[in-house]
């Protein structure tokens, strides 16, 4: 038996938590599908659905979609062939071919995200998270005996908590005095019913990331001694160290406008640039976001970058850039997201699922899509 549907799916949703979408409304997972117990044949990965490309899966025999916009968005309110949404998930069903959406939940993760492969496209160096995503974090404090605390401590890093930035099994402790006392049904690993107890006890404190806390709180409480079990779980308003969205870098060396400019165009393929009054003789600082990235432009702000390139950018936006000193860019959506295509067929590599498949296995399970598809098109009038 190959990959089943719900082995990719569950793999997925660990390489790329759905809870770590830099927009918590965005529609990612698996947005089509059929029987969970299904083999999946092979799997295409696709910038995003259309006619043409559900033509590709059907071509190369592939009976799930690995796409990086989703079809569904926000939501459908029905299924016929009056819309194009609708449309097309009637196709998909009818031709029994899954849908899973990363979108947001790749952009966000700064090893391999959107932003972050728009920025190695333009050389940019010294790299960080434009917007640490926040929000994704919590504390989890639990108090153990203290001749037990080590045990629990590895129970917890070993179930994904204690991991900052660089750094993994982090955690801070500090002892004290826990008294409690149990009732006639109570059955106390130390002490006895109707006695209060005083024990040298331990308080952990470890950071956990949402999706994680749920499988990190059983470890602790399945290593743990007490019947019982006293612990917290705190949210932290802390930006996540390894997710957020955008990405700003330095250009090795400033750059007068009109280069920049010329470069974006070369890099990203974009046939006309639109962009606000240049108000700066050179540039070096450049923030970045794929797709439609204007909500993040005050962030852009507080880096004092000296150029934000995005797309999707209203006309007095240009205006507003050009009061505050930057130098606004908008290279297109599909522009920016030129490399989300091979990004994602590269990230797959890490995912557990795929990481001891033969190479030629994994090379013809995994199709990356020569579908390029562009909702915009651009006329320019020859001089």
């Amino acid at each position: 038996m190959g990959i089943l549907l719900r082995d990719l799916v569950a793999a997925l949703s660990r390489a790329f938590p759905l809870r770590t979408a830099g927009y918590e409304k965005d529609a990612v997972g698996l947005q089509v599908g059929f029987d969970r117990n299904a083999e999946l044949r092979k799997l295409l990965v696709a910038y995003e659905v259309t006619e043409a490309v559900i033509d590709e899966a059907i071509a190369v025999d592939a009976n799930c979609i690995l796409a990086y916009h989703p079809l569904i968005f926000p939501n459908l309110s029905a299924i016929t062939d009056s819309s194009r949404t609708g449309k097309l998930v009637r196709r998909l069903v009818r031709e029994n071919i899954a849908l899973y959406v990363l979108h947001t939940a790749f952009d966000a993760n700064i090893s391999f995200g959107t932003s972050t492969l728009m920025a190695q496209a333009l050389g940019l160096q010294s790299l960080r998270p434009l917007a640490p995503l926040e929000g994704k974090l919590e504390k989890l404090v639990v108090f153990v005996p203290t001749t037990e605390a080590e045990k629990v401590r590895q129970a917890m890093w070993a179930a994904g908590a204690g991991n900052i930035g660089n750094y993994d099994e982090c955690s801070f402790a500090v002892e004290g005095v826990g008294t409690f006392r149990g009732n006639d049904l109570s059955n106390p690993v130390i002490g006895t019913p109707n006695v209060r107890e005083s024990v040298s006890e331990t308080r952990i404190e470890v950071i956990v990331e949402k999706w994680r806390s749920a499988a990190v709180i059983r470890a602790m409480i399945q290593a743990h001694p007490y019947e019982e079990v006293a612990f917290d779980l705190y949210p932290l308003a802390n930006g996540h160290p390894t997710y957020g969205m955008g990405s700003v870098g330095e250009l090795p060396q400033p750059l007068e406008p009109d280069a920049f400019l010329r470069t974006v165009s070369r890099v990203f393929k974009t046939p006309s640039l639109r962009y606000s009054t240049v108000t700066k003789p050179t540039v070096r600082r450049i923030a970045l976001l794929g797709g439609a990235g204007m909500d993040y432009y005050r962030a852009a702000l507080s880096a004092d970058a000296d150029v934000f390139v995005t797309g999707d950018v209203r006309y007095h936006d240009f205006y507003r850039a050009e009061h505050d000193g930057m130098l606004l860019v908008d290279a297109g959506h599909a522009e920016t997201e030129r490399w989300v295509v091979a990004g994602m067929r590269n990230a797959l590599a890490s995912v557990e699922l795929f990481v001891d498949l033969h190479p030629d296995v994994h090379d013809s399970f995994i199709v990356e899509s020569r579908i390029v598809p562009n909702a915009v098109q651009y006329h320019l009038e020859q001089a």
